[in-house]
């Protein structure tokens, strides 16, 4: 036992010390929250913060011909708007550059919401269109409070429609997230479980062309050296899934946006959320254990490449599938992959955050899992033999199957 544990510290310090695991457990997420920084952050919490941050570098005209506003809201900047008595008057004052631009509000605006605007040069997604927008509402109903105007700005909740399955509308656990919560939930906790078992094949790959191997089975029985490494790195895993959690709640902070609110968001109970540990773990042992083989077996990192992906289509099929398995949680296509053991990780992971999702079928799927990990473990565990580790033949499903057979 003392062996593996030294392997297994071994083999954590070393991964932890090679810039790839810190570009993967730092670079990856920043990626992910400069896309959500870029894409206006979670849910886009506040519609009417957005606008009041990206004020326009110019007064906005407008031409009143149905005699509408009569106010600007008091949470609105005053000298932002002027009012031009005439057309004439609106084309002066936008050739001197007084007005950025000037909207022209038609007679029968009440019936038709015809508005034009009138600018020196044709602008995308222009900043005034949405202040403009937000005077029209204020005056249209005068009477209304400012939370009932960003109600009607944003009929939907900040993170837009939520779907919800009909199992979970009658009151069974597992209501629906947001549209992209189940996605991005599977893809979180997916990345580092594959990323944790590649180790595993790139360190056994290493260590045969380098030929640290045959020292190391000098003073070691095979089973302690797979045993070894898959503690060192099931726990460099965990660190990895650590610094991601650390990371997004830093960021979501330094945005100064409500974690709690963002969170409660995902519709994600307490026993769903409990059941990401043991798929994540049992995703991890299986993987890691095919790896473990391939690297084993392999003659170098390229001889094992092509293997690599053959391998990881399982797991990464319900993610193609995603759409698909969004749109029919409880079809025979998403039910059938969250049960096969090798794409259940992904697939249960998917339905259970975005679905509700039967109990027997996630203890199923979940006793289908161990028991397959644990029976890959076991093969695999015959081909870390001395004879094989050190060969130097290329990996070939027919060698693979000779040395499963002795």
């Amino acid at each position: 036992m003392s062996k593996t544990l030294i392997i297994a510290i071994r083999e954590f310090r070393q991964r932890l010390r090679a810039r790839g695991f810190w570009l993967g457990s730092i670079g990856v997420p920043l990626v992910f929250l400069i896309i959500w920084a870029v894409s206006g952050g979670v849910g886009n919490t506040s519609v009417a913060a957005a606008p009041e941050m990206d004020l326009p570098d110019q007064v906005i005209g407008y031409v009143d011909q149905a005699g509408l506003i009569q106010t600007v809201p008091p949470a609105m900047p005053g000298d932002l708007f002027r009012a031009l008595p005439d057309l004439p008057t609106a084309e002066a004052a936008l050739a001197r550059g007084d007005v950025g631009a000037y909207y022209i509000i038609s007679p029968g605006y009440r019936e038709t919401g015809q508005v034009q605007r009138i600018s020196q040069r044709l602008t995308i997604n222009p900043t005034d269109v949405r202040w403009f927008n937000r005077l029209l509402q204020a005056n249209l109903l005068p009477k209304a409070n400012p939370e009932l105007l960003e109600r009607l700005r944003r009929p939907f909740n900040a993170a837009g429609p939520e779907f919800v399955s009909v199992a979970a509308a009658q009151g069974q656990a597992g209501a629906g997230g947001t549209q992209m919560g189940p996605f991005l939930a599977t893809i979180v906790i997916i990345m580092p479980l594959f990323a944790g078992a590649g180790y595993l094949f790139q360190s056994l790959a290493q260590e045969k062309t380098n030929r640290v191997m045959e020292i190391l089975l000098v003073s070691l029985r095979p089973s302690q050296l797979m045993a070894g490494k898959l503690l060192g790195l099931g726990a460099l895993t965990l660190l990895q899934y650590a610094i991601w959690v650390g990371l997004g709640l830093a960021g979501l902070l330094a945005a100064g946006q409500d974690v709690g609110q963002i969170l409660a968001g995902i519709h994600l109970p307490a026993r769903q959320l409990l059941l990401v540990v043991p798929f994540a773990l049992g995703g991890f042992l299986l993987y890691a254990a095919l790896m473990a083989g391939i690297g084993a077996l392999a003659r170098d990192v390229e001889d094992g490449r092509v293997w690599l992906f053959v391998i990881s289509l399982p797991l990464m099929l319900p993610i193609y599938l995603g759409v698909t398995i969004a749109g029919a949680p409880n079809s025979v296509l998403a039910v059938g992959l969250s049960l096969f053991p090798f794409s259940a990780p992904a697939a249960m992971l998917l339905r259970i955050t975005g679905a509700a999702v039967p109990t027997w079928q996630i203890a199923l799927s979940l006793m289908l899992l161990a028991l397959t990990g644990i029976g890959v473990v076991w093969l695999m565990a015959r081909l870390f033999r001395a004879q094989t580790l050190l060969s130097g033949e290329s990996f070939s499903v027919r060698r693979l199957w000779a040395a499963l057979s002795n």
